[in-house]
């Protein structure tokens, strides 16, 4: 079964003022295991987040711009909340170069709250030395649909 990264984007319905709850949980109902929902909201929508916690969902939340917030919500065990980028389809350097961008600028990551999965074509050759150079410790595995998943992090310790 393929991951899918289903990209939700609701700012425009809340700068009109209307209600996204019901498009959020029917995104939230079609997600099949190892699906993450990406939400792009105008604020961090903390009841969301409480009434997902419930249902089961983890999230990770990266603040882009004032009013750009990115919520991943996913189905997962792990305690550390992940944030995920997908960079299948894109040409080398391209998902290098997103994922270092990512890793600089965000600063949970940085601090080591927050990790970050990325979901390649193709193991990062490239990227994992780099990784290393930096500080932060990487997990690579290969899904039977040949989506390569690497699960970046620092721990608090190395932050």
């Amino acid at each position: 079964m393929t991951r899918r990264l289903i990209d939700l984007d609701v700012r425009e319905m809340l700068r009109a003022k209307e209600e996204p709850f019901q498009r959020i949980m029917t995104a939230i109902s079609e997600l099949d295991v190892g699906d993450v929902l990406q939400l792009h909201a105008t604020f961090k929508p903390d009841p969301l987040l409480n009434v997902l916690a419930k249902r089961g969902f983890r999230h990770a939340v990266v603040q882009l711009e004032a009013d750009h917030y990115v919520v991943d919500f996913y189905k997962s065990a792990e305690e550390l909340p992940y944030f995920h980028l997908d960079n299948r389809g894109l040409q080398p350097p391209q998902p290098m170069v997103r994922t270092l961008e990512i890793l600089e600028h965000q600063s949970g990551i940085k601090e080591g709250v927050l990790g970050l999965e990325i979901w390649n074509e193709r193991v990062p050759a490239f990227l994992l030395p780099e990784l290393d150079d930096a500080g932060f410790s990487h997990d690579v595995r290969e899904d039977p649909d040949g989506t390569v998943c690497v699960r970046i992090s620092r721990s608090l310790d190395e932050a």
